[in-house]
C-alpha cells in the first residue's frame, strides 16, 4: 500500500488553500484530462495560486480610498471614464489613483485585436440557450462546491430566496452584453457593466474587510485567485461545457473566446499571469484552483438550492405551471450531467438522470457541426441565440436588471 503524502503548504498560506487535499482531488479529477496537466500543481504552482488568494485589486481599492477621502467622487470618476473614451485626457486635477484606473479599464493593449474579439463574442452568442445552461448549471452551480466564496456571496443576500431568479438574470445580462460583438469595446454597453463589477467587488471586499474578516483563514474576501477562476468559468469552462453538450468549436473559434475573456478579465482587474489565449493552459489553471480549493460548506448547500429553485420562478406566458416544472427538471438534468451525481450530492441536492442532455447533445452536433463549414448557419445561429437569450433574461428577470455579478 502506497501512503500519499499531502504537499507542503507554502508559506504565508491562508488556511483555506487545500483544507482538504483528498477532496481537491476528486473534485478536479473529471477536469483533468482536457487541462494541459499530468500531474497536481508544482510547488511553484501552489505557492502562486497561495499569493493570489491574498492578492487584491490595488487600482480599484486605491481609487475607492480617493472617493473616500473626498479627493474625486463618483461622478467625477464617470466623468473622467467618459473622457478617455471619447478620445480626450482625463481632467489634469484628477488625483492620480483616477488616471491609473482609467488607463487600466480604456486602455487597449497592443495584443488585443479587435476581430478576434468580435469573433469571440459571436462563437459565445451561437451557443444560445444551451451557453446560458453551462453558464448556470456548470459555472453557478458548480462554482459553489468550493467554498471559497460561498460565504461572502451569501452575506450579500442577493443569491438565497426570491432574489436568487433576478441575480441569474443580472449575471446573463452582462455576460450577454460582453458577448455581442463590439460590447466588450470602452464605452459600449459589456464594458460598462464589466467596470461597473469591477467597483463593486472592490467595495464589497473594503465591507467585509471592515466587519473584521479573517484573511489569515481566508484571504481576501475577493482575491486574484477567485477572480482568475471566475474568469476562468466563463471562457475555458464555458468551452468546456458546451461542447460536452454538443457544441464544437473550431481552434480558432475556441482562442477567439478566450482572446475576448482575457480582455474582460483585464478590465475586471485580473492578473495577466492568469489570462490565457489557450483554453487547454486556462483549464490547467482551473484544474490546480480546484485542486486548492476548500470543500463545500452550509453555504454551499443554501447557494444551490436556491439556484435551481429559482428556476421554479420563470416567467412564462401560457402554461406557467407545467413549463415551471419542466424547466426546473431540465437544468437538475443537466447539472447532474456537467457535475457528476457525486458534486449534486455535496451541494445537497439529488442526482437527476440526464434525460436533457440526452435531448439536445445530438441536436446540437447536427446544427453546430454544419455551423462550422457553412457560414450562412452560423449567422442564423447567431441571430437564434441573441433572441433567446434576451427572452430568457426578461423571464429570470421578471423587469430590469441590473448587472451585477
Amino acid at each position: 500500500m502506497t501512503l500519499r503524502v499531502a504537499p507542503a503548504r507554502p508559506a504565508g498560506a491562508p488556511a483555506r488553500f487545500a483544507a482538504d487535499e483528498a477532496w481537491g482531488r476528486r473534485a478536479a479529477r473529471m477536469l483533468r484530462p482536457f487541462a494541459d496537466t499530468r500531474s497536481g500543481p508544482t510547488p511553484a504552482e501552489r505557492a502562486r495560486i497561495s499569493r493570489a488568494l491574498t492578492s487584491g485589486d490595488p487600482v480599484a481599492d486605491a481609487v475607492l480610498e480617493a472617493i473616500s477621502r473626498g479627493d474625486t467622487s463618483t461622478s467625477r470618476l464617470r466623468a473622467a471614464l467618459d473622457a478617455a473614451v471619447a478620445g480626450g485626457p482625463v481632467p489634469a486635477d484628477e488625483p492620480e489613483e483616477v488616471h491609473a484606473f482609467v488607463l487600466s479599464v480604456t486602455d487597449l493593449p497592443g495584443w488585443l485585436d479587435p476581430d478576434v474579439a468580435d469573433r469571440g463574442a459571436r462563437a459565445c452568442l451561437r451557443a444560445g440557450l444551451t451557453g446560458q445552461d453551462v453558464l448556470g448549471d456548470l459555472a453557478l452551480l458548480g462554482g459553489y462546491r468550493p467554498s471559497a466564496t460561498t460565504e461572502v456571496l451569501t452575506s450579500t443576500g442577493r443569491l438565497t430566496g426570491e432574489r436568487t431568479s433576478r441575480r441569474v438574470a443580472e449575471t446573463m445580462a452582462w455576460w450577454h452584453a460582453v458577448a455581442t460583438p463590439g460590447g466588450w469595446r470602452p464605452g459600449a454597453p459589456g464594458w460598462e457593466m464589466t467596470v461597473h463589477v469591477r467597483l463593486m467587488h472592490a467595495r464589497v471586499n473594503r465591507a467585509m474587510l471592515d466587519k473584521g474578516w479573517d484573511t489569515g483563514a481566508k484571504g481576501l474576501p475577493i482575491n486574484q485567485g477567485d477572480m482568475a477562476a471566475t474568469n476562468g468559468l466563463f471562457s475555458a469552462t464555458f468551452l468546456l461545457g458546451t461542447l460536452v453538450l454538443g457544441i464544437p468549436h473550431s481552434p480558432r473559434e475556441a482562442r477567439a473566446v478566450m482572446h475576448l475573456w482575457r480582455w474582460i478579465g483585464r478590465v475586471l482587474g485580473v492578473d495577466e499571469d492568469f489570462l490565457h489565449e489557450q483554453p487547454r493552459r486556462a483549464l490547467r489553471d482551473m484544474y490546480h484552483f480546484l485542486r486548492t480549493s476548500p470543500p463545500p460548506d452550509a453555504n454551499s448547500v443554501v447557494l444551490a438550492g436556491s439556484l435551481l429553485d429559482s428556476y421554479g420562478m420563470t416567467e412564462f406566458p401560457r402554461l406557467a405551471p407545467l413549463r415551471r416544472r419542466v424547466e426546473v427538471a431540465r437544468h437538475r438534468a443537466t447539472a447532474t450531467y456537467l457535475n457528476g451525481p457525486a458534486g449534486m450530492r455535496e451541494l445537497g441536492q439529488r442526482p437527476a438522470v440526464p434525460w436533457y442532455p440526452a435531448v439536445i447533445i445530438p441536436a446540437n452536433a447536427l446544427v453546430h457541426g454544419a455551423a462550422l463549414v457553412s457560414p450562412r448557419v452560423r449567422r442564423a445561429l447567431e441571430r437564434r441565440g441573441d433572441r433567446r437569450i434576451r427572452r430568457q433574461i426578461t423571464r429570470y428577470s421578471r423587469g430590469t436588471v441590473q448587472p451585477l455579478v
